[in-house]
């Protein structure tokens, strides 16, 4: 099938877009790697071997049981990987887009996805992905195409490169410990070793924790590589994951979303899932911009 992986460049980003998962495979900068691909078995459709980067739509990360009540109705998904006994990160990222666009520095992919046994969703994804001069823009937007009002959220899974000096900066209000599963637990303070409001290392130890109250912003720098990334989120991003295995690993995740792990099963709006009527969308936008590494992180 032609056009399955579509190249974006400039003169100073290179991206690789595959149309299986809506993923990318590869981002540089003046050809320094600033997303890492991960060879994690069960990521998208594993057709090209590792993915950057991928959108977490109609929500992200795990709804326990499988199952919610939502205007008094339960419903019921089915687990989408041999890996995870839940419904992991929604659809889109196991699935095919279709190319709706595609020049030098822009593509366009869209998703649509019918209700079916084993999900009540029914939605169209739209994908842009667009280079900016050093910046590197994904836009992400969902419309519920079902009968019924649901709750959506959004989200992207990037993989960053690990060194042994990387510095991470994100500012937010509250820290959820993890619990079986790895459901969000209870929330509470941010302890210092997991406090990355002013810039800090990540700790050596399993990190897998949510965070909400999120203003936004983030910044990650590479002393090694003498590279520093701004990111900015543009919606209803308010929350965070962090996904870190351990000092030996070569990557974490740093994952903004617009909801909370398991928002499906909190009181009311608590999560910070939207509720869209039939026809209505939810949309957002995350910029990665690069630049050399420079003093005042």
């Amino acid at each position: 099938m032609s056009n399955d992986v579509l190249h974006l460049k400039n003169n100073e980003l290179s991206v690789e877009l595959s149309r299986f998962g809506g993923s990318l495979l590869a981002a540089t900068w003046r050809g320094i790697p600033f997303l890492k691909p991960t060879a994690t078995a069960g990521i998208a459709t594993q057709r090209f071997g590792a993915e950057a980067s991928f959108p977490l739509v109609p929500f992200g990360n795990r709804i326990e049981g499988n199952s919610f009540t939502f205007e008094g109705e339960r419903f019921t998904l089915e687990p989408n990987t041999s890996g995870d006994p839940f419904c992991l990160h929604g659809d889109g990222w196991l699935s095919e887009w279709e190319l709706k666009s595609h020049s030098g520095e822009r593509a366009t992919l869209s998703y649509v996805h019918a209700e079916r046994a084993g999900s009540p969703y029914a939605y169209e994804a739209v994908q842009d992905v667009r280079l900016e001069g050093s910046t590197l823009l994904l836009s992400l937007a969902v419309t519920n195409t079902s009968t019924r009002l649901l709750p959506f959220g959004l989200g992207h899974h990037p993989y960053f490169p690990r060194t042994a000096g990387t510095r991470l900066r994100a500012r937010a209000k509250r820290i959820w410990g993890e619990r079986a599963g790895h459901l969000p637990d209870a929330p509470g303070a941010i302890l210092r070793m997991v406090d990355f409001a002013e810039g800090n290392r990540l700790p050596a130890r399993w990190m897998n924790n949510a965070y909400d109250g999120w203003d936004g912003e983030a910044a990650i720098e590479w002393p090694e590589r003498q590279l520093a990334l701004r990111l900015e989120a543009e919606g209803s991003f308010e929350c965070f994951m962090i996904y870190s295995p351990g000092a030996d690993a070569d990557f974490f995740c740093f994952e903004p979303m617009t909801h909370l792990p398991n928002a499906h099963n909190m009181p009311n709006e608590a999560g910070g899932l939207v509720a869209l009527k039939p026809g209505k969308s939810l949309a957002g936008t995350i910029r990665f911009r690069l630049a050399p590494l420079s003093p005042g992180f």
